[in-house]
């Protein structure tokens, strides 16, 4: 009997030790010898702002983790595509990655009222985005992805091979590659036929009348030259997007606390630079596209008055599609518009 209690005792023991280093070992099994590695997805090239911003942000951490935490970069979409930015970092293709919420909002669909037009001023999107963060963190739970960071993209620009599109009524018959189904649904009521393109495929489009141009934003027009097939181009002034930095929870979770809150505080510096560096950026590629001989105009009050009143109008249906998440985000988001 002595020697039964002794054996259970002893496997007790034995299997408590077990579940601790279990618990424990993905916390703390890496080191400066053996570094946690982060490998990072990024469908943009190396000298892209959001590709130097993930870039600076792994220097600082690597930095203050005294190497206990490194990262490999594969640029131009060599590990994953940007629209695999939360699924392929949720199945661990990458641990970290980045790109617009365009692209899963119909898995997602919470996310869809960052997808409307002038959803917020871009001005306060720092502010906002510190809001948000908390609900962002509950919603990408269930996707086994950590939301770490939000970078800035900046204005969301109209262009077309022949005309300003400073009205709605201007859309009236043209081609315009859209992304989403919100942006897709404005473009209808406008009197265009929507398409998607990758953005890489918009040149030929362009070039060849199968669109007659798109919406994006300007850092992706200057890299892809757009503006030599589309040289009119209006500076909407609007959000149309955000746009997340990826991290699969996974392995957020096997960080120590105390390494967990370096990347925070890395974010927390970070995040300011990427929204400065963005703008001064984009104000170096205006002026370029310009001298290359691209028209830029500038929406007037009144002429964002009219977009934004059409825009507006799909917040109740926006409302219904994106659940009761969608509505939360929706409650901040009018605080910033």
């Amino acid at each position: 009997m002595k020697k039964t209690f002794t054996g259970v005792v002893l496997g007790l023991f034995v299997v408590t030790i077990a579940i601790t280093v279990a618990l424990s070992d993905s916390a703390f099994a890496y080191s400066k010898e053996k570094p946690l590695v982060f490998k990072c997805g990024i469908d943009n090239p190396p000298f892209d702002v959001k590709a130097r911003t993930i870039k600076r942000l792994g220097d600082m951490i690597t930095e203050r983790t005294d190497g206990r935490i490194v990262f490999k970069y594969f640029y131009g979409a060599s590990l994953i595509k940007k629209p695999a930015f939360v699924d392929g970092v949720s199945k661990g293709i990458a641990d970290i990655s980045t790109g617009p919420i365009s692209f899963v909002t119909g898995k997602m669909p919470a996310l869809s009222p960052f997808e409307i037009y002038g959803a917020y001023d871009l001005s306060r999107k720092l502010e906002m985005a510190k809001e948000v963060q908390p609900l962002l963190i509950e919603l990408f739970k269930e996707k086994g992805v950590y939301p770490l960071m939000q970078q800035y993209t900046g204005n969301c620009i109209f262009t077309h091979k022949e005309k300003f599109l400073n009205a709605p009524s201007d859309w009236q018959g043209a081609k315009m590659r859209l992304a989403g189904r919100w942006q897709s649904t404005l473009g209808k009521m406008w009197g265009a036929s929507p398409v998607f393109l990758p953005p890489p495929e918009l040149y030929l489009a362009c070039q060849r009348g199968v669109i007659d141009g798109f919406m994006l934003i300007y850092d992706i027009t200057y890299g892809l030259k757009l503006y030599e097939v589309t040289p009119y181009i209006t500076d909407t002034t609007f959000s149309n997007n955000i746009e997340i930095i990826t991290m699969n929870l996974k392995k957020w979770n096997s960080l120590t606390k105390e390494d967990q809150k370096i990347f925070l505080d890395a974010v927390a510096e970070v995040e300011p630079w990427n929204m400065t560096e963005t703008t001064n950026v984009v104000e170096k590629i205006k002026k370029d596209m310009i001298a290359k001989g691209a028209k830029i105009h500038i929406l007037t009050k009144e002429e964002r008055k009219n977009y934004l009143k059409d825009s507006y109008s799909l917040w109740p249906e926006v409302e219904n599609y994106s659940g009761k998440m969608g509505k939360q985000f929706m409650n901040i988001l009018e605080k910033y518009r």
